[in-house]
C-alpha cells in the first residue's frame, strides 16, 4: 500500500534507555529482543486506536500514522496483537464498520472504509482511487470471531449476520471460477501482497494492466486458505447464537478445502500451485503464499502435505536468516528494492503478516521447532530495526535485515507485542478457527 508516515523518535527514545545495543549472548538476546519489542509498543500502541468518527459508527483501527481509514487485514492483524492492551473494542468495531458499508445485496465492501466518505481511495494519495474497486479480503469475519472469542461477547455481531452471509455470497457469485471451482482474485493488490511474482501484471496501477484480461484471473492458495477460514468463522457464530446453517457453511468450507487439493496442489513441487484461470496456466513460483494453507489447520490440510509445505518453506531459498521471504531468492524478478509507489515491494523482503501466518499455522500442525524458529528471526529483525533506527519499517531486506520501506510503519508488526508469548510459551494460535 502507498502511505505517508511519521517518526517516533522522542518516544523510542524514552523506550529504548536501559538496553543494551550490544548483546553478545545469544541465549540472552532473544529475550532482549522481546523487551524491546514489548516496550516500543506499549508505548505506541494507542497511536492506532480511532474512536467513532463520520460515517464509521464504531471504535476502529487504523495503520499508525496521518491516517483515518481503516483497512481490512491491518484491522485484524493489529486488533489480535493488542488484545493484551485492550483492542478489543476496536477490533470488534473495525469489523462492524466493514459491515455497515457491506451491501448487503450484493456482498460487496472495498478493502478500506473511511470516515469521510463511502467511496474510499483506499489510498495515501485522495487523488488516487483507482483501489476502490478493490473488495476486502475474506478475513473479516475471523476478525470478529476473534473479537468475540477474547471478550466472550457474541451478540454484538448478531445484528450482522446477513452482512456476513452476504460476504461469503459474493465470493461464490463474483469470484468462482465456474469450471473449475477455484475462488480468483481481481489483483494483485486486493491480495494484500501487492506486486507479487504470481501475476506477470500485478494491477490496475500497471502499465500493462487491461481489464479484460487481466481482472479476476489470478486463483492463489492464500485466497483459497482465507475463504475456509472464513466460512468457518461465520459457521462459529451461527454456532453460538444457536441459528441453523452451521451445516451449510462447514460444507462450504469442505468444498472450497476439496477444490484446493484436486485443481493447485503438485505432488511434484511440494505445494499448492497458482493459476491463471483465463488461460489456464500454472504458475509454479514459490512466494510466501504457498504456506498459508497451513493457517487452514489439520482439519484443512492433510498432514503429509503439511509436511511437504513445511519442508519446502524451509529450504534456503525461502527461508533466510531475517525469516521467509515474499518471494523466492531463486526467482528472476528476486529482488529487495525500496519501492512503495505505485505498490509495495513483495518480490523478496520480509514481511512480518506473512511470517506470523505461517508460524501459526505451524503451531497447528505441530511443528514447534519451526515455528519458534521463525518467530525468534521476526522479533530479532523488529528489535533490530528499533535498535537502528527507533522506529519500524513495512518490510525487511532478506539478505541484509534492514528496514526496506515506510518507515515508522505500525500495524501488522504489533504481532510482535505477542509472538513469544503465543508461539514459544503458550504454543496457540490465537486466530484458530477450526475447532
Amino acid at each position: 500500500m502507498v502511505r505517508f508516515l511519521t517518526m517516533r523518535a522522542l518516544t523510542t527514545g524514552l523506550v529504548m534507555a536501559g538496553f543494551s545495543t550490544a548483546q553478545e549472548k545469544s541465549g540472552q538476546r532473544s529475550d532482549d529482543d522481546e523487551r524491546i519489542v514489548k516496550a516500543f509498543v506499549e508505548a505506541n500502541y494507542q497511536e492506532v486506536f480511532r474512536e467513532p468518527n463520520g460515517t464509521l459508527n464504531h471504535p476502529y483501527l487504523v495503520p499508525g500514522g496521518p491516517y483515518d481509514q481503516s483497512w481490512d487485514w491491518d484491522s485484524v492483524f493489529t486488533g489480535v496483537a493488542l488484545l493484551d492492551l485492550g483492542s478489543a473494542p476496536y477490533l470488534a468495531g473495525a469489523m462492524m464498520n466493514f459491515f455497515d458499508q457491506t451491501n448487503e445485496t450484493t456482498g460487496e465492501v472495498t478493502i478500506c472504509v473511511d470516515p469521510t466518505t463511502t467511496s474510499p481511495s483506499c489510498s495515501s494519495d485522495p487523488s488516487d482511487n483507482i483501489s476502490s474497486g478493490s473488495h476486502a479480503k475474506p478475513v473479516l469475519i475471523q476478525g470478529a470471531l476473534a473479537a468475540a472469542e477474547h471478550t466472550n461477547d457474541w451478540e454484538q455481531f448478531r445484528p450482522y449476520s446477513s452482512k456476513m452471509s452476504a460476504l461469503l455470497a459474493y465470493w461464490s457469485t463474483q469470484r468462482k471460477h465456474s469450471p473449475t471451482g477455484l475462488f480468483t482474485w481481481h489483483d494483485q493488490m486486493e491480495s494484500g501482497a501487492d506486486n507479487l511474482v504470481l501475476s506477470a501484471c500485478p494491477s490496475p496501477r500497471s502499465d500493462c494492466w487491461v481489464e479484460e484480461g487481466c481482472g479476476n484471473s489470478l486463483s492463489s492458495p492464500d485466497l483459497m486458505a482465507y475463504l475456509y477460514r472464513e466460512n468457518l468463522a461465520y459457521a462459529r457464530f451461527l454456532d453460538r447464537w444457536n441459528l441453523p446453517g452451521s451445516d451449510r457453511y462447514e460444507a462450504a468450507a469442505a468444498s472450497v478445502k476439496e477444490t484446493l487439493e484436486e485443481q493447485l496442489w503438485s505432488e511434484e513441487d511440494g505445494f499448492h500451485l497458482s493459476r491463471n484461470v483465463t488461460d489456464g496456466s500454472d504458475i509454479g513460483a514459490p512466494t510466501y503464499a504457498l504456506g498459508v494453507p497451513l493457517w487452514m489447520g489439520p482439519g484443512g490440510l492433510e498432514a503429509g502435505r503439511a509436511e511437504r509445505v513445511v519442508e519446502r518453506l524451509t529450504k534456503p531459498d525461502m527461508l533466510g536468516e531475517y525469516g521467509i521471504r515474499s518471494t523466492s531468492s531463486d526467482n528472476p524478478d528476486y529482488n529487495n528494492d525500496d519501492v512503495i509507489t505505485p505498490y509495495s515491494n513483495w518480490r523478496g523482503p520480509v514481511w512480518v503478516n506473512a511470517n506470523v501466518v505461517v508460524a501459526y499455522g505451524m503451531l497447528d500442525f505441530g511443528y514447534y521447532e519451526e515455528a519458534a524458529g521463525l518467530a525468534v528471526k521476526v522479533m530479532k529483525v523488529l528489535a533490530d530495526d528499533l535498535r537502528a533506527t527507533g522506529e519500524w519499517h513495512e518490510d525487511y531486506d532478506a539478505e541484509a535485515g534492514g528496514g526496506v520501506s515506510a518507515p515508522g510503519f505500525l500495524s501488522w508488526n504489533l504481532l510482535g507485542y505477542r509472538l513469544f508469548d503465543d508461539v514459544l510459551r503458550k504454543r496457540v494460535d490465537p486466530m484458530k478457527v477450526d475447532f
